[in-house]
């Protein structure tokens, strides 16, 4: 041990020889002035060194782990105290076959003043004040450890808060007493607010920094890194004249944007006046103008239609968190046809706020029209993949019941003819018979409604008038039979398929008439109404009416409310149909529930809206 302690003797820093108890064995002459055992040249007491409890584990977990780490420990002075330090613990043999350890402390975390030069070192701190960057150290309790001159000058007249034991959040609400924050007074919302942001970016070590105004035209980058001691290292740097240099790079990029004219796309930029500063031909061309013409003019006298794009021209949308705003405008020419601009606006800043607005259009028509074409054919194929399964669903249950009856009568009437008895022959024939009609009726309507293509390919204009009077034609025998009576007002003209709208019309009425009051004469009006979205094709009757309860299925297909067909023949399928034409001219059919003196049906076929001209949306 005496050769041991002959080679650390003279190391400047302080060297441990302990037990597994931390009991002293030996140490340099740097261990006796930081722990106090230079007074009389005495030698360390009894009593442990490390302060804690299963100090025998911990040592032995520290020197596996590997010398190179240093781990916090609180050590005892001689005089009773204690003050928190590193150490690199290594392992010795002892004489006797077992383990000592070597402690090498490297750094104080916290105490007095008893083997601070030692342990921190006055080089150590003069060197750091050389440093033009702000630096300081926190422990785990976020108190300040050491820093640097630059790091106190950093804040300012808030420089006196900043000393050895002063919490974070200490320093940085003094920074706001000191008026270190600009438009941030002490105990208001936004100063809790920025202390928050303070402690959380300091906190946040892998966030790589981040970047706040601290005083008049000064910006400061903050970062954050921990030590192996669980220490935070701060550092502060001054980058206002990185924030000088970035504007004026930021200004001649604005002086190169006024060479785009080459550029197929339309670019405008504007000031915070809303005064246009530059313009390029495309959109010259665009607004009906010059560039010359443009120059100096005020925005919203050039633009036809500011409010299509009042988002991208409101100076208060743009902020140097969001610069950047982005909008598609839809124009519709006098032909009707419609053109897709993609407009991106980009703000750029000075110290009164926005400075200038530079937007640039592309047009984007062909993407949109192969997109609506996408969209289009992919709601197509949903809707008939849909009634691909309804159809599926209905063929396997409702093609069973008068194929069940088929079955089952053939059998009877097998059965009797081996039996020799003919009594009942009829009757069984019969209903094969019926049953047979039955499943031809439903195969015919099944057929009907898989023909309909829910979307027109070329519709052209219809007389609704001559839609119901050919109806009326078809449905002339039923009248007669049931005594009714159809009123109908004078009908517009609307865009469509004459025979599909000639067989809604006929569906309609015919279920109007159908579905009387027993013993009563029915009576059906058609009419028409505007609406907002469009045009009203309406179909009432004073019948029996339908329960609102089921108004969520009488549209789907063999969906009859009336299992008698004695009384009210059908196959459940003429509703189904009628929507199944409604949306192929993409309206909507409902039933009115408000109506109690028989059933109404409401169609609401959209019509286009009139060309409002070329200029709908233009920026500018």
């Amino acid at each position: 041990m005496g050769f041991a302690a002959a080679l650390y003797q003279n190391l400047p820093f302080p060297v441990l020889i302990v037990d597994a108890a931390a009991h002293v064995v030996s140490h340099n002459d740097a261990a006796a002035r930081t722990f106090g055992w230079n007074k009389d040249r005495q030698s360390p007491s009894d009593s442990p060194v490390i302060d804690g409890a299963d100090t025998a584990g911990l040592l032995a977990r520290h020197a596996a782990a590997g010398r190179e780490n240093a781990y916090p420990f609180a050590f005892r002075h001689d005089n009773g105290s204690y003050f928190e330090a590193t150490a690199h613990v290594i392992p010795v043999p002892d004489e006797t076959g077992g383990v000592n350890y070597a402690l090498l402390l490297r750094s104080l975390l916290s105490g007095g003043s008893h083997g601070e030069q030692i342990l921190l070192g006055q080089r150590i701190a003069s060197a750091l004040d050389t440093m033009n960057e702000g630096f300081a150290i926190f422990d785990q309790e976020e108190r300040l450890v050491m820093f640097n001159r630059s790091y106190k000058e950093r804040c300012g007249v808030a420089r006196e808060a900043v000393r050895v034991g002063a919490t974070l959040e200490s320093i940085a609400r003094a920074g706001i007493r000191a008026g270190m924050f600009p438009g941030i007074v002490e105990g208001t919302p936004e100063a809790e607010a920025t202390v928050r942001e303070r402690l959380e970016s300091h906190r946040n070590t892998d966030s790589g920094g981040s970047v706040f105004e601290f005083g008049k035209d000064r910006w400061i980058r903050g970062e954050s890194h921990v030590a192996e001691t669980g220490d935070i290292v701060a550092l502060r740097v001054d980058i206002s004249e990185l924030k000088r240099a970035e504007a004026a790079l930021e200004e001649k990029r604005r002086d190169y944007l006024s060479l785009l004219q080459i550029l197929p796309d339309m670019i405008l930029r504007f000031d915070r006046n809303l005064t246009i500063r530059f313009a390029n031909d495309k959109y010259a061309a665009h607004v009906g103008s010059t560039t010359d013409e443009l120059l100096g003019r005020y925005l919203p006298d050039v633009a036809c239609a500011p409010e299509q794009t009042a988002d991208l021209i409101n100076i208060a949308n743009y902020t140097r968190d969001v610069p950047v705003r982005s909008l598609e405008v839809c124009t519709e020419e006098p032909d009707g046809q419609e053109d897709w601009m993609f407009w991106t606006a980009v703000a750029t800043f000075d110290e009164d706020g926005v400075s200038e607005i530079v937007s640039v259009g592309r047009d984007i028509t062909e993407a949109k029209r192969q997109q609506q074409q996408v969209e289009t054919q992919t709601n197509e194929l949903r809707r008939k993949n849909e009634a691909l399964d309804q159809f599926t669903a209905t063929v396997s249950h409702d093609l069973k019941a008068p194929l069940r009856h088929l079955s089952m009568f053939a059998e009877m009437i097998s059965e009797d003819l081996h039996r020799g008895e003919h009594a009942e022959l009829p009757h069984y024939a019969d209903h094969v018979r019926k049953s047979a009609a039955r499943m031809r009726r439903i195969i015919d309507s099944l057929l009907e409604f898989s023909q309909i293509t829910y979307r027109i390919g070329a519709p052209k204009p219809v007389s609704l008038s001559d839609v119901v009077r050919d109806a009326l034609v078809l449905l002339e025998t039923h009248v007669q039979e049931v005594g009714g009576s159809v009123e109908v007002a004078a009908l517009p003209e609307i865009m469509g398929d004459q025979e599909l709208l000639k067989r809604l019309a006929q569906n309609l009425i015919g279920n109007a008439l159908k579905y009387r009051r027993p013993g009563e004469s029915p009576t059906v009006r058609v009419y028409c109404r505007e609406n907002g979205e469009g045009i009203d094709f309406v179909v009432e009757d004073d019948g029996i009416g339908i329960d609102p309860q089921h108004v969520g299925r009488i549209f789907e297909v063999f969906q009859r409310l009336h299992r008698d067909e004695t009384v009210y023949q059908g196959t459940g399928i003429g509703l189904a149909l009628a929507r199944r034409i409604v949306e192929s001219h993409n309206g909507v059919i409902v039933l009115d529930t408000t109506y109690g003196q028989g059933a109404r049906f409401i169609v609401t076929f959209p019509q286009p809206v009139k060309s409002r001209g070329s200029d709908r949306g233009r920026l500018g």
